[in-house]
């Protein structure tokens, strides 16, 4: 289904998203110029649209340090107030309009289940500068999950989600949302180093049988 069709069942920020996809030219869009469409309002959405190529459990490989590294360096805007220093090739790398429009799809095969339950509650955890801050660090954290090079099933998947949910819940006032992207997150890290602690074990465990002292 495409975007136009969507917008007349979906509500909240998912018509924005909508509205967005409308000013997408024919020849396709850099990543500076769709940012240029977000505009200030933005910076929680660009972080929560750049997690669509791995909102599925298979993600394209190679597109997570890229796509890891903008959310990361959009996060740190929001943090401190940085200007964004992006790399410009990646600034300036086209997308075309029908590879946009999927990722917007992909945000949006998420959001329509999600919307009729998102509604403002806990505000405490969206109010204000401090908070403000503290979510955008947590979505740099996911952000770094998301770069760091480990071999585990879901490996992008989780931080992507844990990107996402505090990213919508900043937009939606959603405290629940919020507190589910800070367990995303951190479970995510504790994930990570399981498998990295299980992957020392087995090295260790190779060693030994063949006589090597790590």
């Amino acid at each position: 289904m495409r975007l136009s069709e969507r917008f007349e069942s979906v509500e909240h920020f998912s018509q924005v998203i909508y509205e967005i996809s409308l000013k997408i030219p024919d020849d396709g869009i850099t990543l500076e110029e769709f940012l240029d469409i977000i505009g200030e309002r933005g910076l929680f959405m660009s972080c929560m649209i750049l997690t669509a190529p791995f909102l599925l459990p298979i993600s394209i490989p190679g597109m997570s340090i890229p796509f890891g590294l903008a959310i990361l360096l959009l996060s740190l805007r929001i943090v401190f107030n940085w200007p964004i220093l992006i790399p410009e090739s990646f600034m300036n790398h086209q997308i075309s309009k029908n590879d946009m429009e999927l990722i917007l799809n992909e945000i949006l095969n998420i959001l329509t289940p999600l919307e009729k339950y998102i509604k403002p509650r806990l505000c405490f955890l969206v109010s204000g500068n401090t908070m403000n801050q503290i979510n955008g660090a947590m979505v740099a954290f996911g952000a770094i999950l998301l770069i760091t090079p480990i071999i585990a099933p879901l490996g992008d998947f989780l931080p992507s989600y844990g990107i996402l949910f505090i990213c919508l819940g900043n937009l939606e006032h959603d405290g629940y949302l919020i507190l589910a992207g800070y367990a995303t997150v951190i479970g995510t890290a504790v994930y990570y180093i399981l498998i990295f602690a299980i992957g020392i074990t087995i090295i260790i465990i190779i060693a030994s049988h063949l006589g090597l002292h790590l």
